[in-house]
C-alpha cells in the first residue's frame, strides 16, 4: 500500500502554473506534472526557489499505461494542448506534434505518495490517473473535467457521466459539480438552489439591499480565500467550494440537466468547461 500524505498536493497538468501557485501559498508541497515542454521551460524558470527548496516537484512527462515517448500535440490554444488530436484541433486551431516522454500515473503515485488532493486537467486523458488509484488509499479530495472530447463527438447520458461514473468505481462517493467559468458550484434543483438564485440576483440590484446580499453569493466565498485565479485554473478545491457534497445519483442528474441546458444553445466555440470534485 502506498503511503498517504497530508501535506501533499498532486496538480496533474499545470498549465501555467496558476493552481500550483495557490497550492504552495497554502503551506502544501506540490508535485506538478505537464506534458507540454513550452509550459515545463516556463515553470522551471517561474518556480525555480520552489524547487531549489524541494517544496515543489516538477515533472515533464506525459501520463501513458506504459513508459516510453509519445506525440503530444501542442495547440495554439495552449490549455487545449493533448495526446488527443481532435482535442488540439477543436474549432480548427492550428497545433503541431512533439514527441514527449510518458509513464504510468502508478510510478508516480510510487515514488511521491498518494496526495491530499489530486487535480487532474490532462485533456482527454484524465481516466488514466483515476484507474491508477484502484488498490490504493484515496486521495481526500479529487478534482477532474467531467468530459473533453473533440469536436465533432455526440455522448450519450452514460458516456457523458462516464468520468462521475468512475469516480464511483474507485470508491469516491460524494461529489460537487463547478462550473470552470467563475469557478461557481451547481447545485441539484430544490430550495438551496432556488433561494442561492435570490441572493445572487438581490446582488445585480441597483438598491441598497444588494450590498448585503453581495456578501452572500458563491463569488463573495470564493473572493474570501483571498487569491486570484487566472483563467484555465482549476481554482478552489474541497470545503472550499461552496455548497453541499451530492450522492452519486443527485450528481448524475444535476449534471445532464446542465448538460443539455448548456448545449441547448448553439455556441461559436466549445466552452462546455465543468469539473467534477470529490470525496469519500
Amino acid at each position: 500500500m502506498i503511503a498517504a500524505r497530508s501535506e501533499l498536493i498532486y496538480d496533474v497538468g499545470f498549465f501555467d502554473g496558476a493552481d500550483t501557485t495557490f497550492y504552495l501559498s497554502r503551506g502544501y508541497q506540490v508535485v506538478a506534472i505537464d506534458a507540454n515542454p513550452l509550459m515545463a521551460c516556463r515553470a522551471k524558470v517561474r518556480f525555480a526557489k520552489e524547487i531549489e527548496a524541494k517544496r515543489l516537484s516538477l515533472l515533464n512527462v506525459g501520463i501513458a499505461e506504459t513508459s516510453g515517448t509519445a506525440p503530444f500535440w501542442i495547440s495554439d490554444h495552449l490549455d487545449w494542448s493533448s495526446f488527443h488530436e481532435a482535442i488540439a484541433s477543436r474549432d480548427g486551431v492550428g497545433h503541431r506534434a512533439v514527441s514527449v516522454p510518458v509513464m504510468p500515473f502508478s510510478e508516480i503515485l510510487a515514488e511521491y505518495g498518494i496526495p491530499h488532493y489530486l487535480k487532474v486537467d490532462i485533456e482527454g486523458s484524465d481516466s488514466l490517473c483515476i484507474n491508477a488509484l484502484r488498490g490504493n488509499e484515496l486521495p481526500r479530495y479529487l478534482s477532474v473535467e467531467s468530459e473533453c472530447v473533440g469536436d465533432s463527438a455526440v455522448l450519450s447520458d452514460d458516456e457523458a457521466v462516464a468520468m462521475l461514473s468512475l469516480l464511483r468505481g474507485v470508491g469516491y462517493r460524494r461529489f460537487k459539480l463547478v462550473n470552470q467559468c467563475g469557478w461557481i458550484p451547481v447545485r441539484p434543483a430544490g430550495v438551496k438552489r432556488f433561494c442561492q438564485g435570490i441572493v445572487n440576483g438581490a446582488a445585480q440590484h441597483p438598491r441598497l439591499y444588494a450590498k448585503i446580499a453581495s456578501r452572500f453569493t458563491d463569488a463573495a466565498r470564493l473572493a474570501r480565500l483571498g487569491f486570484v485565479f487566472t483563467h484555465g485554473a482549476t481554482g478552489p478545491w474541497g470545503e472550499d467550494i461552496p455548497g453541499d457534497w451530492m450522492n452519486f445519483e443527485t450528481a448524475r442528474s444535476t449534471y445532464l440537466n446542465e448538460r443539455r441546458q448548456f448545449f441547448s444553445i448553439e455556441r461559436p466555440l466549445y466552452s462546455f468547461w465543468y469539473d467534477w470534485h470529490a470525496t469519500y
